[in-house]
């Protein structure tokens, strides 16, 4: 019960409640964990991660569609050599740190320059939002989004990728996409974004993974900040790999003596002959 504050009376009286969390995600007793409305032991083995974190994030279980495209961009997104967030990690983990601490320095480089899933997302929220207002259609958007940022001279989030001319990752995601029968509008309006780059740019700017990630979550109802989740849920995989290697392999203090130092993210410095992992393999189709 509330307690009534001394002296108050009337229209001025109010209740003052002792301190407490709320939350619609989960509660706790000493005997059960409830998620959404679910044991979580009943959950413990009948559901996969992905439908686990769709759930913890939405509210509901995910259908089905859904599932599959959500475990396919973790794994899309899960591993990607030598990009800012691994380097990161690993230059942490040569301090001698936990492992926690590494990971956690590799997530911290998750920017809107790196894994900035969520700065698309909001982009072509936008656009559908526009769209709508204005009674444009996507392609008469499109173009609008692409000469505007253009002369403001602002990234075009979502695009372009610094080491692939065109990231290999994409296609494989709309293929997904379209298997599991996962369309809408903010796909559409990506791909016409691209469409419309070559026109004023000169040349186009091909969508990169987050980038089609961003399209294919918002299409699933995600929203830019689920998204950006996603993106860091599927990446820690990777720096969870690279700071044990680091700790496991390297003796600390990267480049302390006088080493060369070349720009630590060239593609010359992560040729194939300086990958010592398994040759290549086929997987086969369960």
């Amino acid at each position: 019960m509330g307690e009534k504050v001394a002296g108050k009376t009337g229209k001025n009286s109010r209740e003052r409640q002792p301190f407490h969390w709320r939350s619609s995600i989960a509660y706790k007793t000493k005997d059960r964990i409830v998620v959404r409305g679910y044991d979580n032991n009943r959950l413990t083995g009948n559901i996969d991660f992905a439908s686990m974190a769709f759930l913890v994030w939405t509210g509901e279980l995910p259908p089905d569609n859904y599932r599959l495209m959500v475990n396919a961009l973790l794994v899309c997104l899960g591993e990607h050599a030598f990009s800012p967030s691994a380097v990161s990690c690993r230059l942490v983990a040569s301090g001698g740190v936990p492992l926690n601490t590494a990971v956690a320095g590799g997530i911290l480089t998750l920017g809107s320059r790196h894994g900035s899933a969520e700065v698309p997302a909001a982009m072509f929220r936008e656009g559908i939002a526009r769209c709508e207002k204005e009674g444009l259609t996507i392609e008469e958007c499109a173009g609008r989004i692409v000469k505007e940022y253009r002369e403001r001279k602002a990234i075009l989030n979502g695009y372009h990728h610094p080491q692939h001319i065109k990231d290999p990752r994409v296609d494989r995601l709309f293929e997904l996409a379209a298997e599991y029968n996962i369309r809408g509008k903010h796909q559409e309006l990506a791909r016409a974004i691209e469409k419309r780059t070559e026109q004023v740019y000169g040349r186009i700017l091909f969508l990169n993974a987050p980038g089609a990630m961003a399209a294919i979550g918002c299409d699933m109802g995600l929203t830019p900040e689920q998204i950006k989740g996603l993106m860091i849920l599927s990446r820690t995989v990777s720096l969870i790999g690279h700071s044990i290697e680091e700790m496991e392999r390297e003796k600390g203090w990267r480049a302390s003596g006088k080493s060369h130092i070349t720009q630590p993210l060239d593609l010359s410095l992560q040729l194939p002959e300086f990958y010592d992992g398994p040759a290549d393999r086929i997987l086969e189709k369960a």
